[in-house]
């Protein structure tokens, strides 16, 4: 039984802080607002940023202290037991507890500066008793006398105060005054052998200003205050060695027209170097509801010639300074982690908190070129009861850097994470989305329901009639079928027939992957037409029975990935891009073989080129040059620890001229593979080919070295030389090889005539031959082989079609926007895989990062070309999951399956707990009938893969909970709250609370998990207006109790679950 006890120059001529007092927003979602200040502080960054202009210090009110010795500490106290400090505990006057005000270790004096006059001040001034019981107790002890001035004019004096005498209470007129001083002033006898106990409170200090505001002393910052923002443009680049801040100054500014609309201000800045007609263009939008800016960087180059190096370009590059109390503390999320990151689990989208104190770094990023596959591109930067939530819009891979210095400063860089390119005539490419909302009062989860507000009012997608994405209920026969392999019209009509005919009605029908013609299995993907077969008649007689009954369609694509042999593989390939592979994958030339490849490293053949890599994911180098054409080439990789950047420079060679580059932040010894199989490794990833004198050198050879290395004219000795002439001897090292398989040794002519041999490898053996040299070093081997290798394993046979290309992408538009049209799509599912490496493989020398910038704005522009094309369709969001949750791709689509760990419940609650700090809008699966499972999984999109063919189906216990989903769902886009802490154990509780204060409704929702031995639990409430009366309703709408806003939000709701494995879900309403 569940029950709740209710406890006891071109500077604009508008400024955009001014515009704000006379906007009027209709469509209020999220009732958390902002304050004034906020949206001014946005004003004054904007003005310093952009536009250069000075911004005068700006404050809300501020405290000078000077004490004897020790802490001022605000709204809590302190004690000693012996030599421990104790904290942070309330306030206490003799018998009295206080919970805001400010507590003085020894005596001293505080000026108090105000923000406007005051009127008057009020306080309780006594000593503070928290030291009775401690080891020097501090009973009747104590002497001290409070004084207010006011200039030198006194104002009131306390009597003579000791510890067990009631608080004093003061209330003064300030007459207008915005400067006060609080003077506590200790007796001799307060101080016995030499400790101090002249501890005090000025307990409730608050001030009524002129204008009928209150300020709490408590809640004001500590002199010195942080800077007022730098008068610089919040980026930074690198242009022909010199860093922009330097001299983007001196370049022609050209500002662009304003862009008005009754939200947003949008505008453009651009610089214009003379000398090679490199153009910068910053284009930035100020929000007008909420304290939001954002920008984004173009650079183009409009000359004749190809433009200087451009490098570590970083979109966001802005320092902020703390007061001079407190500390800056970070919180981020996790990702959702692709499988080959690792595999997902129930710490998806984990809360992290990390404390930035002085000298510490702190580095955020993605992996493998899908952004949320690590870290989450979302933070909340946060220090003296204000701070900065930041959002980095960019399909591809990013890298943010919070760095504190050893005084009150922090600097934070974000942007792609690796950029040093040049540009060609005529040529433009832009960088990530930066997003910033200042936020200043309350505590860091009110920043998170602003930024959870400006999600749904200005970036979740909507259609056409401007409707937002619906809290939906899918359905799908995926999981009795292997994802849609197994489906056919039959089959699919008849499911959709068993939830209808009995009185569930799903808003779509999913189909997923293997819809498609493909060979032997369902990723073998590259064809986007219906399998004949299945489906005789194609997918719209589906779609059209789903019409018919009122419900729409989800069909899967994943057009990025093209698998070798497959229609589109024959018919486009000069679009499609290889070098999805890591080194590890290919077959070995010199290869290591340490569990996982975490600390390993090899030269391997992919298909018809070579590859060199460390780390899995880490870095591959994959060589462009076609090496199957039955001639020997030489195969020379290097690393070398660059100690200046704390980086690993990863390159490639073939015939003496370099091939590919690449690095690693991995600078550790490459040594936990204590040897190299040539030709074969342990596994079964053997070349067919020749191989020829194999050589390791405990140096990374540089350019003109390994040149020297092909023309056979390099002196530098190696540790290691095996020449294969008929044998296996080191004759650097004098290690003999030893014999990897089962296979017999063949000999063949070797790179040079006469008598030299070399081995001929069919994979059926290799070399073992030993690693020695583990910081910088060079692995060569001569190699000749008639065909390519087979494909290397796992993602070999993968291609990624280039959307970089702009004849693919518009190629790619047309052939998708037909299957759209021709099966009845309502909404599309784009799946994807990890391109990074594609990516990294295909740059041009010299080119670093371009690949992927120029597929990311071609992924982006296809998508608003559907969406152009069809308004009011729908796009789904995936990659293993929810490896691309990111700003720019969630203004375009929605992640209907968050995470690839789905169904376990505790995991589905603690996905649901830190993703909508984030993400209004999100989904996944539910398997069960079951309330605990279906609470758990419960989502603004939830797609059931209920077995409605089974005759025991429980249809009733299944329309009872969609129905009352119907009744709470909505609140998803509201204010949300934690009422637990983050937990992954099953021995704990956890709830949280949806509120919308524009009606004064809400819900919560609690879960007692399967080995909880507590029955019952106490949670505060959020956001309700203390003097209302609020009713509370279970689920069902039985009335369970009625309190004051005051005592949920101080005494909070016991909630009662008798059993373990246990869920309520309530609402609640304001009478």
């Amino acid at each position: 039984m569940n029950y709740l006890i209710f406890c006891s120059e071109d500077y604009p001529m508008i400024r955009v802080g001014l515009i704000f007092l006379v906007v009027l927003f209709v469509e209020k979602l999220l009732a958390v607002e902002p304050h004034q200040i906020e949206l001014t502080n946005v004003d004054d960054w904007v003005q310093a940023s952009f536009y250069g202009e000075s911004i005068s210090q700006r404050h809300d009110g501020y405290l000078e202290v000077a004490l004897e010795h020790g802490p001022l500490l605000k709204n809590m106290a302190t004690t000693k037991v012996y030599h421990k400090q104790l904290g942070a505990l309330p306030m206490r006057i003799h018998r009295k507890t206080y919970q805001h005000g400010l507590y003085l270790s020894s005596p001293g004096t505080i000026r108090v500066v105000l923000p406007e006059p005051g009127k008057r001040f009020a306080a309780v001034f006594g000593i503070d008793s928290n030291r009775v019981t401690s080891f020097y107790s501090n009973a009747g002890r104590g002497s001290v006398v409070g004084t207010v001035l006011v200039g030198d004019k006194q104002l009131y004096e306390t009597r003579v105060m000791q510890e067990g005498m009631p608080g004093e209470r003061i209330s003064v007129s300030l007459a207008g005054a915005k400067v006060f001083t609080l003077r506590t002033k200790g007796h001799a006898e307060g101080v016995i052998e030499q400790v101090d106990f002249n501890q005090s409170d000025w307990a409730n200090a608050e001030v009524e200003l002129i204008s009928g505001r209150r300020i709490r002393l408590g809640d004001l910052p500590t002199a010195p205050l942080a800077a007022s923002p730098r008068q610089a443009m919040p980026f930074s680049f690198h242009y022909a060695g010199q860093d922009s801040r330097v001299f983007l100054k001196k370049w022609v500014r050209k500002p662009g027209a304003d862009r008005v609309t009754q939200k947003k201000i949008e505008r453009t800045i651009s610089f214009r170097d003379p000398a090679t007609g490199l153009v910068v263009a910053c284009e930035f939008i100020v929000h007008r509801t909420l304290p939001v800016v954002e920008w984004v960087l173009r650079l183009s180059n409009d000359s004749d010639r190809p433009t200087p190096l451009i490098d570590n370009v970083l979109p966001l590059d802005l320092s902020f300074e703390r007061d001079a109390d407190g500390e800056f503390t970070l919180h981020h999320s996790n990702g959702s982690p692709h499988s080959l990151v690792r595999m997902s689990d129930e710490t998806d989208y984990a809360p992290r908190e990390t404390v930035l104190g002085p000298e510490v770094t702190k580095e955020l990023g993605s992996l493998i070129g899908l952004p949320a596959s690590n870290d989450l591109p979302f933070f909340n930067l946060e220090w003296n009861g204000r701070g900065a939530v930041f959002a980095i819009g960019w399909p591809g891979q990013w890298n943010a850097s919070f760095a504190r210095d050893n005084q009150r400063t922090l600097t934070l860089t974000a942007g792609q994470q690796d950029t040093a390119f040049y540009l060609k005539p005529g040529e433009q490419v832009r960088t990530p989305r930066i997003a910033m909302l200042l936020w200043q009062g309350g505590d860091w989860l009110r920043a998170q329901n602003l930024w959870r507000r400006w999600m749904v009012e200005s970036n979740l997608p909507r259609t056409s009639d401007g409707a937002l994405p619906p809290f939906q209920h899918n359905a799908s026969s995926s999981a009795h079928y292997i994802e849609s392999s197994g489906a056919t019209e039959e089959n699919q009509k008849m499911f959709v027939d068993r939830y209808v005919d009995n009185g569930i009605k799903p808003d779509y029908w999913w189909i997923d992957a293997g819809w498609y013609n493909y060979k032997d299995y369902w990723l073998n993907v590259g064809s986007w037409n219906p399998n004949r077969q299945r489906f005789p008649n194609g997918l719209k007689p589906i779609s059209d029975h789903l019409h018919a009954r009122d419900m729409q369609f989800i069909l899967w694509f994943t057009p990025e990935l093209v698998t070798r042999g497959s229609q589109i593989d024959q018919q486009q390939s000069q679009w499609l891009l290889k070098g999805g592979a890591e080194w590890w994958m290919g077959h070995a030339l010199i290869q290591g073989e340490f569990p996982a490849h975490v600390n390993d490293s090899g030269m391997t053949l992919m298909e018809d080129v070579a590859a060199f890599g460390t780390g899995n994911p880490d870095a591959t180098a994959t060589s462009k040059k076609s090496l199957a054409d039955g001639k020997w080439h030489l195969v020379t990789a290097t690393r070398f620890v660059n100690e200046k950047t704390n980086r690993s420079e990863i390159k490639l060679f073939v015939d003496g001229e370099l091939s590919a580059v690449t690095e690693s932040k991995n600078i550790s010894p490459i040594d936990k593979n204590d040897s190299f199989g040539v030709g074969r490794q342990y596994q079964t990833r053997g070349i067919v080919g020749e191989i020829d004198d194999v050589r390791i050198y405990n140096m990374a050879l540089t350019p003109v070295q390994v040149g020297k290395l092909f023309t056979h004219t390099l002196e530098e000795t190696p540790i290691h030389h095996y020449p294969f002439n008929g044998n296996l001897e080191d004759v650097a090292g004098n290690v003999t090889g030893g014999k990897i398989g089962s296979g017999e040794f063949r000999y063949v002519q070797g790179v040079r005539s006469g008598d030299d041999k070399a081995l001929a490898f069919n994979n059926d053996y290799g070399v073992k031959i030993p690693n020695s040299a583990h910081a910088n070093y060079t692995l060569s081997c001569w190699v000749r082989m008639d065909a390519p290798q087979a494909p290397p394993w796992g993602r070999g046979d993968m291609r990624l079609f280039n959307f970089g290309d702009s004849a693919a992408a518009a190629w790619m538009t047309e052939y998708v926007d037909s299957r759209i049209k021709s099966q009845g799509v309502d909404l599309y599912r784009h799946d994807g895989i990890p391109p990074l490496s594609y990516w990294k493989s295909n740059d041009e020398p010299g080119r670093k990062g371009i690949s992927e910038m120029k597929h990311v704005t071609g992924l982006l522009d296809y998508w608003d070309a559907l969406r152009e094309r069809h308004p009011m369709l729908r796009i789904d969001i995936c990659s293993g999951g929810g490896s691309r949750n990111e700003l720019e791709t969630l203004r375009r689509a929605v992640p209907l399956w968050r995470s690839d760990y789905a169904y376990e419940t505790t995991g589905m609650q603690t996905l649901s707990y830190g993703m909508a700090l984030w993400i209004p809008f999100f989904g996944t699966g539910i398997n069960t009938t079951d309330s605990y499972t279906f609470w758990s999984q419960l989502a603004p999109s939830n797609t059931t893969t209920w077995d409605v063919r089974r005759e025991d189906f429980d249809f009733q216990a299944a329309r009872k909970l969609l129905e009352q989903r119907r009744q709470v769902i909505s609140y998803y886009y509201d204010d949300y709250y934690p009422l637990t802490k983050y937990r992954t154990d099953n021995d704990v509780w956890m709830a949280w609370q949806f509120n919308r204060p524009s009606d004064s409704t809400g819900i919560v929702m609690c879960f007692r998990r399967p080995e909880s031995a507590a029955s019952q639990m106490q949670f505060k409430l959020r956001g309700l207006e203390p003097s209302a009366t609020y009713i509370v309703t279970d689920i069902n709408g039985d009335i369970i109790g009625r309190a004051s806003g005051e005592k949920l939000l101080t005494a909070g709701v016991t909630v009662s679950l008798s059993t373990p494995r246990s869920a309520a879900v309530y609402k609640y309403r304001k009478r």
